[in-house]
């Protein structure tokens, strides 16, 4: 406690040196402040990576729409000059030709998808004015298969069907996973009938394998697809709320499909 004493001759209140002084300053932080604090800054490190995120797969989606995009003025220009739909299928009877395009692959092994879109740019791009569009394709984008050089997307199955595709190429996502092309059947004709038989389309062709999986062409129209952020197509024809369907909901595509029925 200070002691004030009085000038006599000012009447001036006097501090006395004596009494302790004021204890103002305060240690470190305690316990449980480090722990607020350390948490605020986890959760603005969490939101800032989350926006960051975000950000990079719109700008990533929108690179491939632009794909797409591309790929669809190519074909479309084709279709204008060839004055014909592009069609495909695996001919596994022989003397049907009312494909135009025929794979090439072997008809005892599965399928390869992932090639099904180079044997469609092999064809539709021998036009030069085909090439040009093909060309404002970013290099990023495009991948050209090489001898003794396997992709990932073609592991295993794929092996044996490349050396009848050395030097031709396909279109990649921004995700670094080839796009597919979904082709409309030929037109359905009466005599499709059982074993040979497959669903028929509004628009009059017959149901492709990789229209069941990734969903119906509309009016006769190539349809291409990316599998979107998770690398997964995902199959439309199992059940509405199924993982499989879920998987489809981030695909991106050149034009809207639906389910096949």
């Amino acid at each position: 406690m200070r002691k004030t004493t009085v000038n006599k001759r000012t009447g001036a209140g006097i501090v006395g040196r004596r009494g302790s002084r004021r204890r103002s300053s305060r240690g470190g932080f305690t316990l449980i402040e480090l722990v607020v604090v350390i948490g605020i800054i986890l959760l603005l490190l969490g939101l800032t990576l989350s926006v960051g995120v975000a950000v990079r797969t719109q700008s990533e989606t929108r690179e491939t729409e632009n794909v797409l995009r591309l790929l669809d003025t190519a074909m479309q220009e084709w279709e204008r000059q060839a004055d014909r739909q592009l069609t495909w299928w695996q001919e596994v009877w022989p003397g049907d030709k009312d494909y135009l395009i025929k794979d090439r692959f072997d008809i005892h092994s599965d399928t390869v998808e992932e090639l099904i879109i180079t044997e469609m740019l092999d064809v539709i791009t021998r036009p030069s004015q085909i090439k040009q569009i093909i060309a404002q394709i970013a290099p990023d984008f495009i991948y050209t298969y090489l001898e003794g050089v396997v992709p990932p997307w073609i592991e295993g199955q794929g092996v044996l069907q490349l050396p009848n595709f050395l030097g031709s190429v396909t279109v990649l996502d921004a995700w670094g996973w080839p796009i597919y092309a979904t082709h409309p059947g030929r037109l359905w004709r009466e005599t499709d009938v059982p074993p040979y038989a497959f669903p028929r389309n509004d628009d009059g062709t017959i149901q492709t394998y990789n229209e069941r999986t990734y969903g119906v062409t509309p009016n006769r129209q190539v349809i291409f697809v990316s599998a979107g952020p998770d690398g997964r197509f995902g199959d439309m024809s199992q059940a509405d709320g199924s993982p499989d369907f879920d998987l489809t909901k981030d695909n991106l595509y050149s034009y809207p499909v639906r389910p096949p029925q």
